[in-house]
């Protein structure tokens, strides 16, 4: 048994504290202080709780001379930081023999960083070695915190060469299709392997011994191409982990079905509610209305949820558990800067674990087209036609336009091409009912901060569509007459309610959990002050939610 280090004893470290001394051996030198915390923008609500969760402090001297031994120089004569998200904070270091390195280091906020950060290199090796997919190379990393001279879990790579997606995409013309076609190489090798087991992929050293003992793949698939080298483990996406998930005992994988994985899921909600979400007192600002505040509530609606699960699921086939890339947006792809635009890497493997097809599987969102309204996306193989009006444009509203309907025929082409050559992907998008059996998977792990109504809703939604999904099968949730009349008068009013609140994130330009610019924030925040004096919640439907104190995303 590891014993805890003495200096992180809460009563330990606060006596140090106060006689000036450091309780670690990170650095605490001001100058790296835009390091640790997070720089990029600023919150305009909850903010000192936003910047807690993301704050990480680590010996920057010696990330610098790991990182110079990696790139085998003398020194590290520049590091900086080049993005940071909730979960974690990227540097590039520049070296006095020219060479570049990528320095990933988690935030607090991010599944066990541990297991987080052990399973993102485990991953990263296996899509490059085993799959062939462009990825980083790892130089160096370490997942132990207490046993890195950096004082936190990290992981060294290459810079990868090339430009961001986004960077060109604007200019595609004919070399879009062949982007396209990249796309579609990278996603059929991610169908073309089977695993045994739903959950992360890790290292076999660094997973249980009995889980050593489970083969990497399903029954049936051919052994060799890392199944001596790589195994499934514990899941690591940040939902079951998320806040106060992480102090519950309970089961986090892997699982051997989609069944059983959902149930997990939705067993660690029904345990976080049960033990930990407290229902808001009647002067509360956003306290909800009715039962819909009580936990007794929710915890009925997940066991509704359970008990129509097991008839809903797809068939085996789209539940096989796949490794899928589901964050492959413009600015964590990586092309070359000129002529055919090949893919040199695909970068933020942090968090991607092995799911069934049917939840793993999704659009790629660099090439959905979400632009002009104008522009309609035909189903089939159809090609994209210019709206009504398309040639009395003026020249310039029709240049514009000429782009749109290009990201257009991105979009189609890719949906034709998904359909030739990679038919498990397809059949997961098209499966019938399907949009109504994702959206209560996904919601039972959010009814406290979203409210109950949309599982209800769905849950309705699929009795509605139910002889189509289950025919002959009767359907297994019996409905409070009551209850459900309430719900039918409630509903509408909390979905003008939310309309209210999108068009407030629409006209502040707000991203998840109200951040802004730090350009922007004194202009936003000021605005929103506005917005709080004035908010009427019975003549609008509900509480202004961007104040202190409000739902948080990230902080439920």
């Amino acid at each position: 048994m590891r014993f805890l280090n003495l200096v992180h004893n809460p009563v330990v470290k606060k006596i140090i504290e106060h006689a000036g001394l450091s309780a670690t051996r990170r650095t605490e030198h001001s100058e790296y202080e835009h390091f640790f915390r997070c720089t990029s923008g600023r919150w305009i609500y909850n903010e000192q709780e936003q910047m807690r969760i993301r704050y990480v402090s680590f010996n920057v001297d010696a990330l610098k001379q790991l990182a110079t031994t990696a790139a085998r120089a003398n020194q590290c004569v520049e590091m900086v930081k080049i993005a940071e998200g909730s979960f974690n904070k990227i540097f590039r270091l520049t070296f006095d023999n020219g060479e570049k390195l990528i320095a990933k280091i988690p935030c607090p906020l991010s599944a066990p960083p541990r297991l987080c950060t052990a399973s993102e290199v485990a991953t990263m090796d296996y899509a490059r070695n085993v799959l062939g997919v462009p990825v980083p190379h790892v130089l160096r990393w370490n997942a132990d915190a207490d046993a890195s001279e950096v004082g936190t879990e990290y992981i060294l790579m290459e810079h990868v060469q090339g430009v961001e997606l986004y960077q060109r995409k604007q200019n595609f013309g004919k070399e879009g299709r062949a982007f396209v076609d990249n796309i579609v190489d990278i996603e059929c090798k991610f169908t073309r392997r089977r695993f045994s087991q739903i959950g992360s992929l890790y290292y076999k050293e660094d997973v249980s011994p009995a889980l050593q003992e489970r083969p990497l793949y399903a029954e049936g698939e051919q052994d060799g191409d890392g199944s001596d080298r790589f195994r499934i483990g514990p899941y690591v996406e940040w939902d079951i982990w998320r806040g106060k998930r992480s102090d519950i005992r309970a089961d986090r994988g892997p699982w051997p079905d989609a069944l059983s994985y959902i149930k997990a899921l939705i067993d660690i909600e029904k345990k976080w509610i049960t033990n930990f979400a407290i229902p808001r007192q009647p002067h509360d600002t956003f306290r909800c209305s009715g039962n819909d505040n009580l936990p007794d509530t929710h915890i009925r609606l997940l066991d509704d949820f359970l008990a129509v699960l097991p008839s809903i699921l797809p068939g085996e086939d789209l539940c096989t558990p796949v490794l899928w890339h589901n964050d492959l947006h413009a600015a964590n792809i990586f092309v070359a800067p000129e002529g055919q635009p090949d893919i040199s890497g695909l970068i933020d493997w942090q968090g991607i674990s092995v799911r069934p097809l049917f939840l793993a599987a999704g659009f790629a969102s660099c090439l959905k087209y979400d632009g002009d309204e104008r522009i309609v996306i035909p189903p089939g193989i159809t090609s994209i036609s210019p709206p009504p009006g398309y040639d009395s444009l003026p020249e310039e509203e029709k240049a514009y336009m000429k782009k749109q309907l290009r990201f257009a025929a991105m979009h189609k082409y890719y949906e034709i091409r998904v359909m030739q050559r990679n038919p498990p992907y397809f059949a997961s998008q098209t499966y019938p009912n399907i949009e109504h059996i994702i959206p209560p998977i996904y919601s039972a792990s959010r009814t406290w901060y979203e409210g109950p109504h949309h599982l209800r809703q769905m849950l309705l939604d699929l009795h509605g569509a139910w002889e189509g999904i289950a025919p002959g099968v009767p359907y297994p949730v019996s409905w409070d007459a009551d209850e459900i009349a309430r719900h039918r008068e409630e509903y509408p009013k909390l979905m003008e309610y939310e309309d209210r609140i999108a068009q407030v994130v629409k006209g502040l330009q707000l991203e998840g959990d109200g951040w802004v610019t730090n350009e922007r924030f004194d202009d936003v925040k000021r605005r929103n002050t506005k917005i709080i004096k004035n908010w009427n919640p019975k003549e609008l439907g509900g509480p202004y939610p961007f104040q202190d104190g409000g739902p948080s995303w990230f902080l439920s």
